[in-house]
């Protein structure tokens, strides 16, 4: 249990939920790593079917569908969990996919470390093709505000440098 201790003090540095809150997050992240799935469904998963399968899926489905998340809170976790040194490169980029019968199409802002880019912010665009200059710029501007002082080597682009 040590382990999860450091894990919710880690989470506690960064989110101000409440420690019922952080507990639940920190069992979740550890359930997920351990079953290598993000599959909630309660007839699949091994996630939901561990000890109280329908109350464990209940508890699942409700922290995710009813407790705002604050995405800025989440940004400023990751790169600080991430200790990447700056400046940073940036990555901004948009993928396209299917879920099922789900379509979904994300404009996502980056830090690229070691040919890996770490996920800072991103937005669900509500519609097929690519990203408009607004939502782009509303991006930068994001991360402008959360990470005032960020030295930044460059921005590329889906399509190549930008400068």
């Amino acid at each position: 249990m040590p382990q999860m201790n450091r894990l919710q003090a880690a989470l506690r540095a960064h989110l101000p939920w409440h420690g019922a809150r952080l507990t639940f997050l920190a069992l979740f992240l550890v359930a997920l790593f351990r079953v290598d799935t993000v599959n909630l469904d309660q007839r699949s998963s091994v996630l939901a079917n561990r000890a109280k399968p329908e109350s464990n899926y209940k508890r699942l489905t409700r922290f995710l569908r009813e407790f705002p998340v604050d995405f800025d809170d989440m940004a400023r976790a990751i790169v600080s969990w991430s200790q990447i040194s700056q400046p940073w490169t940036l990555s901004l980029d948009r993928t396209n996919g299917s879920f099922g019968s789900v379509h979904f199409n994300i404009l996502m802002l980056g830090i690229v470390h070691e040919g890996v880019v770490f996920p800072v912010f991103w937005t669900m665009l509500d519609k097929r093709g690519n990203s408009n200059r607004t939502e782009r710029i509303d991006r930068l501007e994001r991360f402008k505000r959360e990470f005032l002082n960020a030295k930044v080597r460059c921005l590329m682009g889906g399509t190549g440098l930008l400068r």
